[in-house]
This record gives structure tokens, C-alpha cells and sequence, in this order.
């Protein structure tokens, strides 16, 4: 919403629009949630999460639930390429 007026009332309100809050409000927007509002002082992403652009490591924790992640991220980049 750059340079508009913001909601009265919103479910959801994030705080940053970096890999987390833009996540965040992604996979709300696939839930079927629409009052999420996010909220960035700059612009998207060009904070920390810039300087890690393409980093995803296949390296680290075995754990059962890391390793699910990784593919859940895996899929996830697949998906929003073809979103996009």
C-alpha cells in the first residue's frame, strides 16, 4: 500500500517486509486471510534479506524437521517462480 491510507482495523499487522514478514503475510494470503496489512519503511526485502538473495543451503542439521523445511523451501521457490 505505498502511499496509501491504512486500514482502521486489520486481523494481522507485520512489522518489516523482509524473508519473514513478507512470508508471513504470503502464506496468510494463501489461507484465504485478506485484512493482513504489512508494513515496510523502506522497500521490500532490501534490508538483511537482500544480502542473502538465492542463499539456501543443503548443508547443516539432519533433523527430521530441518530437513523438511529445506524441502518445503525447495518446493516453496518452484511455486513462487511460477506465481510470478
Amino acid at each position: 500500500m505505498a502511499n496509501q491510507e491504512l486500514p482502521q482495523t486489520a486481523r494481522v499487522v507485520i512489522v518489516g517486509g523482509g524473508i519473514i514478514g513478507t512470508s508471513v503475510a504470503y502464506h496468510l494470503a494463501h489461507l484465504g486471510w485478506t485484512d493482513v496489512v504489512l508494513l515496510e519503511r523502506d522497500q521490500l526485502t532490501c534490508g538483511t534479506t537482500w544480502h542473502a538473495a538465492g542463499l539456501m543451503t543443503t548443508f547443516g542439521s539432519t533433523s527430521a524437521t530441518s530437513v523438511e523445511m529445506r524441502m518445503y523451501t525447495r518446493d516453496l521457490y518452484g511455486r513462487l517462480e511460477a506465481e510470478t
